[in-house]
């Protein structure tokens, strides 16, 4: 019984953020289902570094690196630079809080979005490339992992406004059992550096998160895929700074 909660659970995991399992868990995810996200950025850290390791010697880092974002962004459906573009976009052209929850909303993406998904886009697939440059492939398993953390600690500490992220919202062992993992890779990949990473991007996430509720008053699903792209940054621009 336990085995097929963890399965269950697993699989709405992978299809809230990912391409497979589809329609596992579109309408009502199972409670605890967000306990998995780090695990379930763990496996596309190691799709990548299995890609990765297979196509080295093949082509040169800067094609490796743009073939592993592509993998990446197809795999997620580009769901944390969507996130970022409609953060971006009503932050800069909201004025309230309902105006910046309805451009957030809204389909069309203005200047600031489009700046943003470039300049992310750009800044990950340099950190990429200079990881496969140095030979740091296991890395490339941390900071998928880091970034899915994040959104648990987003959806734990602040309140949820204009939508219902969750069904239930994670429950307190829901957030232990995603640091365990989230800690466990950290150690496993940076030694104990790591540590110092995942309290980075825990503050980072904390300090977003207070922002947001300031100004559109509490997290929506866009300021978590947003903080998903945006540790993910962090992690890979503090992991190249340690190389």
């Amino acid at each position: 019984m336990k085995a097929n909660s963890f399965i269950r659970q697993l699989m709405a995991a992978f299809s809230f953020l990912t391409i497979f399992f589809p329609g596992s868990a579109r309408k009502a995810y199972p409670g605890g289902s967000p306990a998995y996200f780090p695990l379930v950025g763990f496996f596309l850290g190691l799709l990548l570094w299995a890609c990765a390791y297979a196509l080295e010697g093949i082509f040169y880092p800067a094609i490796t690196a743009l073939l592993l974002l592509s993998i990446l962004t197809i795999v997620t459906r580009g769901l944390p630079l969507g996130g970022l573009a409609g953060l971006l976009d009503g932050l800069s052209r909201g004025r309230n809080e309902r105006e910046i929850g309805r451009i957030m909303r809204g389909g069309q993406r203005g200047t600031s979005a489009v700046i943003g998904i470039v300049l992310a886009t750009l800044a990950k697939y340099l950190l990429i490339s200079q990881l496969i440059e140095d030979g740091a492939l296991p890395s490339l398993l941390f900071f998928p992992t880091l970034g899915r953390w994040s959104m648990v600690c987003l959806a734990w500490f602040f309140p949820v406004a204009q939508e219902k992220i969750f069904a239930p919202m994670p429950a307190s062992r829901d957030v232990w059992w995603a640091a365990a993992v989230t800690l466990l890779c950290a150690i496993l990949t940076q030694g104990l550096a790591g540590l110092g990473l995942v309290a980075l991007a825990w503050v980072f996430a904390y300090g977003l998160g207070r922002y947001c509720v300031r100004r559109i008053g509490g997290i929506t699903s866009q300021v978590m895929e947003a903080g998903v792209e945006l540790v993910e940054i962090l992690a890979l621009v503090a992991v190249v700074a340690l190389l």
